[in-house]
């Protein structure tokens, strides 16, 4: 028996077993069904206009066929509104609004995969010639989409969508609020909503419910992952640091995108089929939550901007605390993270971590290893205060220390698609954190930067004229020491001076004119 079923079998054996020990028995089964049904019905029901089903069309060179007899025929014109008509890529997605605005003219948007969308047409850029993308609405409705903004870490993508031609407007199309709903409990009753074996692609999405099989969970290991996520991307997503939801509900193909949702009608995740592990009859069904720091990512995506994550400065590693002697009892758990090495002037350094200090929780949530603290603190992401709690074997003794986090590097730039900037161009450069980009980091140095780097220099600018390139460290304006993007911004607005005089890491100081 699929394992999707045994929720609902278990309230059978309820009734089942009630109708043996009498008729009023029997009635109360029913009547809990009734009301088990009900709630279902409504919560499918409400979600429904919101889900939708999309596609990649690969659009091939016309050419020959030969049919069954060996005789030439001209291609077939393919009808893309009739349900019949099969993408070469499918999956659901979510609607959502921009910034998760409650204003009712707020533009309306789709959250999906990335996974399912790449290689798709982006705003601001001419579409690929041999590739659309399309979404198919709650009413048979057909619609172009580009993607708005798409973060390879998270697998997650927002696309805008074009309803020309739909008579529709933004109002009617009913988004799902992005809420912060009780976190999920492992035995949680769940309810999907998506497009399996592309068969939502009369825009009416497929249902199933089961529960919550577990939480933080890892994709399967690389050397199983049957997913088609690029080679590059495996190992590196933000889930590889156990993040995903596993649900019993049955993910096949096209089940990535799906709405997953509480007994209550809120969306707690996206399902996602990231992998298979060979040699077993079918997927293993995740979803990714869809909890405070995940709307974080989310409500970036909608603005159309890059997803940042959070950066300490440091190699950790696992560590069994039973071989701690000195450890106090009131620490219970078995294992937390060892600090091998600390960045110069990161802002784990600054925070006062040292070389072999133990990391037992971050913002009071224990770490139990190397891939718990990377998750948490990338998921808060840069610029945030977290605070860490220690333990110091040399002095013997806990303490409680705030790091303000860096951002972690991007080593796969490619991938990223952002339409909007986080910062304006100021003078012809753009700049970020010096550690937005492994590219720019010279890690056998193991020192963080205490500057911005500049990532964009405008020809025949300003900044261009004053021999600014990318890869640049700018370590003061004037005489301000800067550190951060906001920071570099905040002192240049307030100056507001036609010249501006900036110092470099390598101690040049260049006048930057408007």
């Amino acid at each position: 028996m699929p394992t999707v079923q045994w929720g609902l079998w278990s309230v059978l054996v309820l009734f089942w077993t009630a109708a043996a020990q009498g008729q009023p028995a029997a009635a109360e089964a029913i009547t809990v069904l009734a009301s088990v049904e009900e709630q279902l019905v409504n919560v499918i029901g409400s979600a429904e206009p919101s889900v939708v089903a999309l596609g990649i069309l690969k659009r091939e060179s016309p050419a020959l066929r030969v049919d069954g007899f060996g005789l030439d025929i001209p291609p077939r014109a393919v009808d893309e509104h009739s349900p019949e008509f099969i993408p070469n890529v499918f999956g659901s997605g979510v609607i959502i609004t921009a910034g998760n605005s409650e204003e009712p003219t707020a533009e309306r948007l789709v959250l999906t995969m990335y996974h399912l969308v790449r290689g798709g047409p982006v705003v601001g850029k001419d579409a690929p010639a041999d590739r659309q993308l399309r979404v198919r609405l709650p009413g048979r409705q057909v619609c172009d989409a580009k993607i708005l903004a798409a973060d390879p870490r998270s697998d997650l993508a927002v696309l805008r969508l074009d309803l020309t031609g739909t008579r529709l407007n933004r109002e009617d199309l009913k988004p799902l609020k992005l809420v912060e709903p009780s976190a999920p409990r492992k035995g949680q009753f769940v309810v999907s909503l998506g497009n399996p074996y592309a068969i939502a692609r009369d825009g009416s999405a497929s249902a199933s419910w089961g529960i919550i099989s577990n939480i933080s969970r890892f994709p399967a290991p690389a050397e199983n992952d049957k997913s088609d996520l690029p080679a590059t991307r495996r190992d590196t997503s933000i889930h590889h640091l156990g993040t995903l939801l596993h649900i019993d509900t049955r993910l096949n193909l096209g089940g990535s995108g799906g709405a997953l949702l509480n007994l209550r009608g809120e969306l707690i995740g996206l399902t996602t089929s990231l992998a298979a592990i060979e040699g077993y009859e079918k997927s293993v069904g995740f979803a990714i939550p869809i909890d405070a720091n995940l709307r974080r990512v989310v409500e970036s995506l909608s603005k159309g901007l890059e997803v940042e994550y959070g950066f300490l400065g440091l190699q950790p590693d696992d560590v069994l605390l039973a071989a701690l002697r000195d450890l106090p009892p009131k620490f219970k758990q078995p294992t937390a993270a060892r600090v091998l090495m600390v960045f110069a002037d990161s802002p784990a350094a600054l925070a006062g971590l040292r070389r072999d200090d133990i990391i037992l929780a971050v913002n009071r949530k224990p770490i139990f290893g190397k891939l718990d603290l990377l998750r948490e603190v990338g998921l808060l992401g840069p610029g945030v205060f977290a605070e860490l709690t220690v333990w110091r074997a040399a002095e013997r003794r806990d303490l409680r220390t705030q790091a303000e986090l860096g951002k972690w590097p991007l080593s796969d730039e490619e991938t990223l698609i952002a339409t909007e900037q986080r910062h304006p161009e100021w003078r012809g450069l753009r700049v970020d954190y010096p550690t937005s980009r492994a590219k720019y980091m010279n890690w056998p140095e193991q020192r963080y930067p205490s500057a911005v780097v500049v990532t964009w220099v405008a020809l025949e600018s300003s900044a261009a004229n004053s021999n600014l390139q990318e890869g640049d460290f700018i370590t003061h304006v004037e005489q301000q020491p800067i550190h951060t993007p906001a920071e570099f911004h905040a002192v240049v607005n307030k100056l507001n001076k036609p010249d501006i005089l900036v110092k470099t890491l390598d101690g040049r100081r260049l006048k930057l004119s408007r």
